[in-house]
């Protein structure tokens, strides 16, 4: 059984935390313009580990 400190690890230790959604949403048009668009449905959420913000891809709910 894994400890919360290892789930937290894993689902937010190695991601970038932006302070707001703002910066989260600028990330995303950054990365979009820097691969030419092809990054699929990218969004941001707010982190329930570290209380700040991470970009990544929407699970199909979001998408629709």
């Amino acid at each position: 059984m894994s400890s919360k400190r290892r789930i937290r690890r894993n689902q937010c230790g190695r991601k970038v935390r932006h302070a707001d959604e703002a910066a989260a949403r600028r990330a995303i048009w950054k990365l979009a313009q820097a691969y030419g668009g092809a990054l699929g449905y990218m969004a941001a959420y707010r982190c329930p580990h570290c209380s700040g913000w991470h970009i990544g891809h929407a699970n199909a709910r979001a998408r629709k």
